[in-house]
């Protein structure tokens, strides 16, 4: 980068003879006389580059603290018109980097000595260190694949040890995959599915997309109805009962025929032959919005995902309904759009994962729904995570809209450390 000097800093040479500037309170005219009488010319040196050895490494530090970016010339010497050209798309290369990545990046604070990861630039090097999670060194990626068909990925149904079910936004068909990426069996249905959900007596249970319905699917793929609503479904899970828990919410415009029905969203309990055992239509002190997925935590808490307007949260409810605590998300500087959680699941712990599909990450929280990392972030490039759901044997699959699958062996005793 170009050593910038003030003007009252150059030096003046005469044909090889210096003089010093002139300085604060001197008549500039004495100076002017004196070059006439000598009848020669004046000009300006401006100070020429350092070598690179008299520069080996120049660190610069934006105005934030989390950003910080270094460049190492190199050890060769060359002439002075290589440096010059080298010189120019250094600065050019480094100040275009630093605009895209401004406010992006993080310090490493870690204590391990290994070198960051380095782009290359011309004959230099541009590295740049990110801070990552505690999460993110532990829960390493175990498994990654792409599921057959076409479409985002519109559920995740965990089955057998290994092995989950998995539907996408433009297909009929159910996919049964290992968590190696092995293919084990596909169903062809009538209706795309957008739920699932596995009691512990095996009985199968789904729900079409837009649909008021819950159905019993037989291993052949018929589907028979179970339970029927006036308002649309928003999710629905088992318990270690056989009792269903469901979330009404209001119909969409697209999908409304005839007058709207004149009910509240609400959660809903039912016994395993499908009788009803209660209903919620109150949170605390406010009713539901628009709620949707549901999940039942190993302490017994039920975890409900409201898009309300602006303030989509979790809400985490007691057994009995009664209301413990909202999550709304957090501020840190990886997340770019306001929380906009598209899909929950709980371990076996009791964590609580999120999947933020607009900030392309997954909320970890504890079993009282407290924040405590994030399993991934925006710069591990997994975009729009849209369905979540954690298996029996400790790894968590993550889908994408692209039909990716993400699978992540989750530490519990490295993380409650």
């Amino acid at each position: 980068m170009p050593l910038q000097t003030r003007r009252s800093q150059a030096s003046t040479t005469f044909y090889g003879h210096s003089t010093e500037p002139v300085k604060t309170g001197e008549s500039k005219n004495s100076n002017f006389r004196a070059s006439n009488r000598s009848n020669l010319h004046s000009f300006r040196v401006l100070p020429s580059y350092p070598t690179p050895q008299q520069r080996r490494e120049i660190t610069s530090d934006a105005s934030a603290s989390s950003f910080r970016t270094s460049y190492v010339m190199p050890d060769d010497s060359s002439d002075s018109e290589s440096d010059a050209s080298t010189e120019s798309n250094l600065s050019r290369a480094f100040y275009r980097e630093r605009t895209l990545a401004r406010g992006t990046f993080r310090v490493d604070e870690s204590s391990d000595e290994e070198s960051a990861p380095s782009e290359t630039v011309t004959n230099l090097t541009y590295s740049s260190i990110h801070l990552t999670p505690r999460s993110r060194q532990l829960q390493r990626e175990a498994y990654k694949f792409n599921v057959e068909g076409t479409g985002a990925i519109l559920c995740i149904m965990a089955t057998r040890a290994g092995q989950c079910w998995i539907s996408r936004y433009n297909d009929k068909i159910l996919h049964l995959y290992h968590r190696n990426g092995h293919k084990k069996e596909s169903k062809t249905i009538s209706e795309k599915v957008s739920m699932m959900c596995l009691r512990q007596d095996r009985t199968f249970l789904v729900t079409p997309q837009f649909s008021r319905s819950i159905f019993k699917m037989a291993p052949s793929g018929k589907m028979t109805t179970f339970l029927t609503f006036e308002l649309e479904i928003g999710g629905f899970c088992s318990t270690s009962r056989n009792e269903i828990l469901v979330t009404t919410t209001p119909i969409q415009k697209s999908q409304k025929k005839g007058p709207r029905p004149r009910r509240t969203p609400s959660v809903l309990r039912f016994g395993q032959s499908g009788e009803a055992l209660w209903e919620i239509k109150v949170k605390g002190i406010a009713t539901f919005v628009k709620p949707s997925k549901i999940e039942v935590n190993v302490n017994g808490d039920i975890c409900v995902l409201d898009h309300e307007t602006s303030k989509e949260h979790l809400i985490i409810l007691s057994p009995d309904g009664e209301e413990k605590k909202r999550y709304y998300g957090i501020q840190d500087k990886v997340l770019d759009h306001p929380f906009e959680p598209k899909d929950i699941c709980c371990d076996k712990e009791g964590f609580i994962y999120i999947a933020d599909v607009r900030n392309n990450t997954v909320h970890v929280l504890d079993k009282h729904g407290n924040f405590h990392h994030f399993l991934f972030t925006k710069h591990d490039g997994n975009k729009y995570p849209c369905a979540i759901a954690c298996d029996s044997e400790g790894f968590l699959w993550v889908g994408l809209s692209s039909g990716a699958i993400r699978v992540y062996k989750l530490d519990h005793k490295t993380k409650s450390k």
